[in-house]
């Protein structure tokens, strides 16, 4: 019995001082995915995920990658991807390209979004004065594509 306590006091006395040296190194990894149209909007796109990178924004993307675009003529199927990858993020951002139209893939994955009460925060790219209008009404928050901005919708 003695043998077995000790076992016990020994894991939680190395867990207490793995959590206490690595707790500083770890902050939590927020699940987003950033809606945008691989057609119009892909730098934007390219152009924010280096920015989490380059600030260290610890994120865990459920975009769907380049390499994976869709074909645009299987609606029902696209919708059942968006929603997959979705489901288990925190909030969706909308890159908010001017040349975005209400019938685009964007708002398939807007209405999506709503449907599962996710966050939709909607991104202002640098030099546009405006965003769509389909975008800003369905959005909880417009921010600027800036760090500070970016930094605060994702704590």
């Amino acid at each position: 019995m003695n043998r077995i306590i000790k076992y016990i006091a020994g894991g939680l006395i190395i867990n207490e001082a793995l959590n206490y040296l690595f707790k500083n190194n770890t902050s939590k990894q927020r699940r987003i995915f950033i809606s945008h149209s691989w057609k119009k909007g892909s730098d934007d796109y390219l152009s924010l995920k280096k920015k989490l990178n380059k600030y260290k924004i610890k994120v865990y993307d459920h975009s769907i990658p380049e390499f994976k675009a869709f074909n645009e003529k299987k609606q029902e199927k696209l919708e059942k991807i968006f929603r997959n990858q979705m489901f288990y993020c925190s909030k969706i951002l909308v890159l908010g390209n001017s040349g975005l139209e209400e019938n685009s893939f964007v708002m398939t994955e807007i209405k999506i979004a709503k449907e599962l009460k996710k966050e939709i925060v909607a991104i202002k790219p640098y030099g546009q004065y405006s965003i769509p209008q389909f975008i800003r009404r369905n959005s909880s928050k417009v921010i600027g594509n800036n760090i500070n901005s970016i930094k605060e919708i994702l704590k």
